[in-house]
């Protein structure tokens, strides 16, 4: 967790105005099973446009009974594939996936994401591994490829491309008994075994006690990473691998199954469920078997992933109905994902959930610094339900009216208080959300603006201007505002004389450093550049090793944030200042510090135009390496790290 640290010193302070500002928390990108999450700028895309469509489509279409019907009748596979299959082939070729992409459009979405495949096995594409049921199946004309269609529709729209796939196959006994224990331990849920039986529900044969789960498992994980492969070279430059399933026997977590799927960067040889070579990747070079997410970053280096897969993912899935609530989620991008069709996923029937609860969890999204997929049921012949139709178009509708306060802005800086009101920002503008809970009437009045001021207020959907005054200290209270239009969601616009959010005034500044570990491309700049995946490093594991930026003139600094190479470790530091790179005063010493925080605020106040930071104390296994160095001129805290009391000292 990062941690605010503020310094006193015995010495007359410099006025500082306002009350701090909450800063954009920091995201790190993390290294799990080899492979580290995309950096901040790959997901920029996501934060910016804010909406992507989900559709789940599927031979369960056919039976209307939504996605896990099969599961849930307890249909085994090969009644299952006889029931529907043919159904579904012969009414899914009508489908229309530039309509899909029409609707996305209409909703506002930059991506579309679409089942290639579900829990029940069924891939939407011609899938080459021998076990695969598949739209190249002899019921369904020749050719048929319905992921290959989808994929050139949505581009064409001018859209971005995701692929929702599960590793999980109801078709295979082995999923629910990977070790291919007798009988399967630890035991399965009650809803997963054969009637009076502790086996699984979906064996077909007469004696499942004699039956090799362990190698049925086996073949499923190579029917996995064969369907991987294709998935990532065969439909060019996919966005989004939208993972779900990573959990084995229907139970505990994505990240529980990781021993079985091997989801990060290689996989192990001595792993007891080998992948065949004739199904599974290696890297080039060093013949390295790779895992889930290798043949990703090989083949679509831009692509994010999420976390259901389990490897930690480039964002993370908050999914359901539940309404979001509490702060800004900070450290990482969370989608939260509902679906429309009230209920199920797939097709069920025509019908959606009211507009109304529909509109609360988007806009309860953005403000806490979350984007949202949102899912439709088309029927089997690709048609989506009337009713969802109307929903997502309404929803589009509001995302229009009130483009400049959503797309290409971040949630907060404030965090939002449940039910009534939050914000979103860009640049000097920042927008407050009444939500459909407030209570305040028609007017509003801010946090506090530090030492900002107000010049302009108004409507966001009218552009017309709202009367507003100031508040007590550095409030403004803004009236007048018609709660009418999108009493969902009705947004003001304020706009300040300055940044919404204090500017890093090191970023880009020229660095000198002690040391440098120019090998490995470590160099200052890294620190300087605002991108959390680079950083500065000393060539050595040594203590005194020291970093300093170049802020180009004498200016008033009130702190600084930095984020250290490593996470759960204790960085020992000072930092010093000087108005002509000769001569230093110490403006905070935390060499005593023992908090393992990643991300560290220290406040204090003096003029200086260099800063230099040196780490006198590591633990055991860091270096002296920042991946971020920011310099502040206004009063500032990170929401992340807690309070923050400010240190005041002259130079």
């Amino acid at each position: 967790m990062p941690c605010s640290i503020s310094q006193r010193h015995p010495t007359p302070s410099v006025a500082v105005e306002g009350d701090p500002l909450p800063l954009v928390p920091l995201r790190v990108p993390r290294l799990d099973q080899g492979t580290r999450q995309q950096p901040n700028h790959k997901i920029q895309w996501m934060r910016d446009n804010k909406l992507a469509l989900f559709v789940h489509w599927g031979v369960y279409s056919a039976p209307a009974q939504g996605e896990w019907h099969m599961f849930a009748a307890k249909t085994r596979p090969t009644s299952y594939r006889s029931r529907y299959s043919g159904a579904f082939a012969a009414r899914s070729q009508s489908f229309d996936p530039a309509a899909w992409a029409r609707s996305a459009q209409e909703l506002g979405a930059g991506r579309v994401v679409l089942t290639a495949r579900h829990h029940d096995g069924f891939a939407l594409w011609p899938s080459r591994h021998p076990h695969a049921w598949t739209c190249a199946d002899a019921a369904f004309p020749a050719g048929t490829d319905f992921v290959g269609r989808f994929v050139d529709a949505v581009r064409a729209a001018g859209l971005r491309v995701g692929l929702y796939y599960s590793p999980i196959d109801w078709r295979y006994p082995g999923y629910y008994d990977v070790t291919g224990a007798r009988p399967p331990s630890p035991a399965l849920p009650s809803d997963c075994v054969l009637p009076g039986s502790p086996y699984p529900w979906n064996h077909e044969g007469t004696d499942p006690a004699g039956f090799d789960h362990h190698e049925n498992a086996r073949i499923m994980k190579n029917e996995v990473y064969q369907s991987v492969k294709e998935l990532v070279t065969d439909f060019g430059a996919v966005d989004d691998i939208w993972w779900d399933g990573g959990w084995l026997a229907q139970q505990g977590t994505d990240a529980d199954g990781s021993f079985f799927w091997e989801p990060g960067q290689y996989r192990d040889p001595g792993n007891d469920w080998p992948v065949d070579a004739a199904y599974g990747e290696t890297e080039p070079g060093t013949g390295k078997p790779l895992g889930l997410t290798g043949p990703v970053r090989r083949h679509l280096p831009d692509a994010v992933s999420n976390s259901r897969s389990g490897w930690v993912g480039d964002y993370d899935i908050d999914e359901g109905f539940g309404v979001p609530s509490g702060p800004i989620r900070f450290g990482r991008l969370v989608q939260k994902a509902f679906s429309v069709s009230s209920g199920t996923w797939a097709y069920s029937g025509d019908h959606a959930m009211p507009f109304s609860s529909a509109m609360a969890l988007p806009v309860n999204s953005f403000i806490r610094d979350m984007c949202v997929i949102v899912n439709v049921g088309p029927d089997a012949t690709g048609a989506v339900p009337s009713e969802q139709v109307a929903v997502v178009r309404r929803l589009g509708g509001f995302m229009s009216a009130n483009e400049e306060a959503l797309y290409g802005t971040r949630g907060g800086p404030w965090n939002p208080v449940d039910g009534q009101f939050g914000f979103t920002f860009t640049g000097r503008t920042f927008s407050a959300h009444l939500l459909a809970g407030y209570g305040g009437g028609s007017a509003f009045t801010t946090p506090s603006l530090g030492d900002a001021k107000v010049t302009a207020v108004y409507d966001v959907v009218t552009k017309d201007p709202l009367p507003y005054r100031t508040a007590g200290g550095d409030r403004v209270t803004v009236t007048g505002i018609d709660r009418t239009r999108h009493p969902d969601d009705t947004v003001v616009a304020i706009v300040l004389d300055r940044p919404v959010v204090p500017t890093d005034i090191a970023r880009g500044r020229p660095t000198t450093a002690d040391s440098v570990e120019t090998a490995h491309g470590n160099l200052g700049a890294g620190a300087v550049d605002g991108d959390t995946s680079t950083r500065w490093c000393a060539a050595d594991g040594g203590t005194g090793h020291w970093l300093q930026a170049d802020l180009g003139s004498v200016r008033r600094v009130t702190g600084a944030r930095i984020a250290w190479e490593l996470p759960g470790k204790a960085y020992r530091f000072r930092v010093d200042g000087s108005t002509d790179g000769s001569d230093w005063s110490t403006l905070a010493d935390l060499s005593g510090n023992t908090t393992a925080a990643q991300v560290q605020t220290v406040t204090f106040t003096a003029r200086t135009r260099h800063i230099r930071v040196t780490v006198t104390g590591l633990d055991t296994g860091a270096w002296a390496s920042i991946r971020s160095l920011e310099v502040y001129d206004r009063p500032f805290r990170d929401p992340s790290a807690g309070p923050s009391p400010r240190g005041l000292v002259d130079q």
